[in-house]
């Protein structure tokens, strides 16, 4: 389809019509021309730039857009005969815009002029707007009825008497030859688009010729000879049945799932031209394989939180089966936690993956010390594209120190240990975790939980967090997010299973977890109960930089009555780094109505967006 066109012939029972012919040959090229305005309006170009003419008689509602094809130059004409050759250049361009307007007898004619210093003027005659008189669909080759009554129906789209518009007239040839490739019809392909003109009636007659070729069933993945990869672990990955109709979205999903497995770099996929004998026709992958190991390092600081540094490895495709081993590590003031991991996807089918991970962990907040360690394992199962469901089992082993006991004396760690089944459900479409512009994540999750030793405790924990994202522009973007938690059962429970608010994850401009709930001597000791929301607009001005202005509000108290009694909001400003990968943030926020002992401003530096 590199070499489109639009090929006309003048009725034969009209005359002078050779000219306008041409037109529309041209006007196939020259659309995407008049759309992307060439680089005229000086087209990005600095300084003081020369256009080659002034234009007389163009229809006023096309102005601003001839204007806009017609090419400009930095430098002015060094001599008369190149000043008129430049003018015969724009005239020529002229109308072979007008004619992807449906001006297909226009004529654009150069004044002469004697000076080079001259600036000439072109002559516009544009004549009558062609119309569309009828638009008639040819096959060559067979094509089944209900496909043919959709392509019928499709070509009503480009209106009778409507403009002759060159644009409209190869979209309506695209459309059709989308319909028969959704329809099966792999190797579709437009022979041509006649177009046959009228000068005396000033109208056109559209003609397209489509060549549907065998409709396809898909059959098996060929694989290569030299992945790494066990071939049932690539073939999982299929998104059709053998026997079903081609259609491009399901080329679409396979790319997707292989580039998603992070196992390639390259990926190429072939439609074999030939059935095999079931009548299927099999679909051939080229896959260039990715290194098996990665590393990544990242850095953190808030004024609250202090400075942290983490870090990760991870081994791809363990034993063949696209499962892979990470582990993360991370140091801060405040927090340290180290991490191994396994996962192995689509067990059975596609989608379905087991997560195992041991890690232990070490904190020290305003409110406790602790130490854990962790193990257990989830099975997460897609519906579909965007709907996600886990259950997972886990055990936590813990030792805590809460400072509102110690304040009163000595007092002995609590020991715990915590069996908890995590359910939770994701609904997610947003596609560019990092740097989000549009679509929406709902994560719900119920933490039904045991826990023994110190503290007996039976309870349910569930956390809620909305979050959702919309692009107003390519460079303006609305963020927003809601987040509410609370408990089921028993409330005595680990303090690391508490709600703490205020900090770099949930109010920004407020020192770590001092919008939680505090006893007699002022240690915050966690909540039941949670809320916190932001809003951000981002501003990206370059490549490079970006720019956000945000509210956060929130709080963490005994149930959601004291929640929402307590709120306290803040506002600040950020600024984006874009060095390729995500975006580097710089945030400063600072309360909207402070209490006593409330810091003016706080500062918070990270890698990725808030949320």
């Amino acid at each position: 389809m590199a070499s489109r066109h639009l090929s006309s012939r003048p009725r034969q029972t009209g005359t002078g019509l050779a000219r306008c012919a041409a037109s529309l040959a041209l006007a196939g090229s020259l659309s995407a021309c008049s759309l992307l305005g060439g680089n005229g309006a000086n087209g990005g170009v600095t300084g003081t730039v020369y256009t080659p003419a002034d234009l007389d008689g163009i229809p006023d509602n096309l102005a601003d857009r001839a204007d806009s094809v017609l090419q400009t130059y930095q430098a002015p004409p060094a001599s008369l005969l190149e000043a008129r050759r430049r003018a015969d250049r724009a005239a020529g361009t002229v109308e072979e815009f007008l004619a992807s307007e449906g001006y297909l007898a226009a004529r654009a004619v150069p004044q002469r002029i004697e000076q080079s210093t001259s600036t000439p003027r072109i002559e516009i005659t544009p004549g009558k707007r062609f119309r569309i008189a009828s638009v008639t669909v040819d096959f060559v080759g067979d094509i089944d009825t209900g496909t043919r009554e959709e392509v019928n129906k499709a070509q009503k789209g480009l209106l009778i008497g409507g403009p002759a518009h060159t644009s409209s007239i190869e979209r309506m040839d695209a459309l059709l030859l989308s319909h028969l490739k959704n329809a099966g019809y792999a190797f579709a392909i437009s022979n041509d688009i006649d177009v046959l003109a009228s000068r005396a009636d000033a109208t056109v007659e559209v003609t397209y010729t489509l060549v549907p070729g065998p409709r396809v069933k898909l059959g098996e993945l060929v694989l290569p000879d030299d992945i790494s990869t066990r071939p049932p672990a690539v073939r999982v990955m299929r998104s059709w049945q053998p026997g079903e109709y081609y259609t491009p979205d399901k080329i679409r999903t396979l790319r997707t799932r292989l580039r998603s497995s992070g196992l390639y770099d390259g990926i190429g996929i072939e439609i074999s031209e030939t059935p095999d004998a079931e009548g299927t026709y099999p679909v051939e992958l080229l896959l260039a394989e990715s290194k098996p190991r990665s590393v990544g390092v990242g850095a953190s600081l808030s004024t609250t939180e202090g400075a942290g540094i983490d870090a990760y490895w991870e081994k791809r495709n363990i034993t063949g089966r696209g499962d892979k081993v990470r582990v993360d590590g991370a140091v801060a003031n405040i927090s340290r936690h180290l991490t191994a991991s396994y996962e192995l996807p689509n067990i059975g089918r596609y989608g379905r993956t087991l997560n195992a991970e041991i890690g232990a962990r070490q904190a020290e907040t305003d409110g406790y010390d602790l130490t854990g360690l962790k193990t257990g394992a989830t099975l997460s199962q897609p519906f579909n594209k965007n709907f996600n469901i886990s259950a997972g089992a886990y055990v936590d082993l813990t030792r805590t120190v809460e400072y509102d006991l110690t304040r009163s004396g000595p007092s002995d760690p609590i020991d715990q240990v915590t069996f908890f089944t995590p359910l939770s459900a994701t609904y997610n479409t947003v596609r560019n975790p990092l740097d989000p512009q549009d679509g929406n994540r709902l994560f719900l999750t119920l933490e039904p939980s045991v826990s023994t030793g110190t503290v007996n405790a039976v309870y349910t924990r569930y956390l809620s967090n909305l979050r959702t994202y919309h692009s107003f522009t390519d460079s303006l973007v609305a963020a927003a997010r809601v987040e509410a938690g609370g408990f089921l059962g028993d409330t005595d429970v680990p303090a690391d299973r508490l709600f703490f608010a205020g900090g770099g994850g949930t109010v920004r401009g407020y020192a770590y977890q001092s919008l939680s709930p505090q006893n007699a001597d002022g240690d915050y000791v966690g909540g039941e109960a949670l809320f916190d929301a932001s809003l951000e607009l981002r501003w990206r001005k370059s490549k490079r930089w970006g720019y956000a202005a945000f509210v956060d509000t929130g709080a963490a108290a005994g149930d959601f009555g004291e929640v929402f009694g307590d709120l306290r909001s803040a506002f600040g400003l950020g600024v984006r780094y874009y060095p390729g990968f995500g975006p580097i943030r710089l945030d400063i926020a600072t309360p909207i109505s402070p209490r006593d002992g409330d810091d003016p401003v706080q500062v918070y530096i990270s890698i990725g967006q808030a949320f």
